[in-house]
């Protein structure tokens, strides 16, 4: 039995548009039981939203539709602070910098804005997106309800 939330979050659904939705939903939850400061936890939320869908919307567009997958993990530092890292993984094909200037193209510079660090990684065989969220103080003492 365990005392406390889950140190880790793990979900895989298919690489379709509803999916989105109930990864941030599974993702908010995680970090509610985390009793993330509300101020940050939409900015975590707004970033990994950003990165799912952009796997939804670009990484099997010739081929069927593979899975999104989403991993977090709560990293402790000093005096109580913490962050959470979470990594955005496809296994579609990267697409590269389109040449034309579109109406889009606004999702990588919304997730630097949301998150401390942002990496991405794409290869032929897919795409990591690593999210690594700025440092809240610890959780209040005392209960909630």
């Amino acid at each position: 039995m365990s005392d406390g939330p889950p140190m880790t979050l793990r979900v895989s659904l298919p690489a379709l548009p509803v999916s989105d939705s109930l990864i941030r939903d599974r993702l908010r939850q995680w970090l509610r039981a985390l009793r993330w400061p509300a101020g940050q936890l939409g900015d975590v939320l707004l970033a990994a939203s950003e990165a799912v869908s952009n796997s939804i919307d670009h990484a099997y567009r010739s081929r069927v539709p593979g899975l999104v997958e989403i991993e977090g993990r709560l990293r402790h530092e000093g005096r109580g602070y913490r962050l959470v890292e979470l990594m955005i993984r496809d296994y579609g094909a990267w697409r590269p910098v389109p040449t034309n200037a579109e109406n889009r193209r606004r999702g990588i510079p919304l997730m630097r804005a949301c998150m401390d660090e942002v990496s991405i990684e794409g290869t032929e065989h897919g795409t990591e997106i690593k999210l690594r969220s700025r440092s809240v103080p610890p959780p209040l003492t005392g209960r909630l309800d």
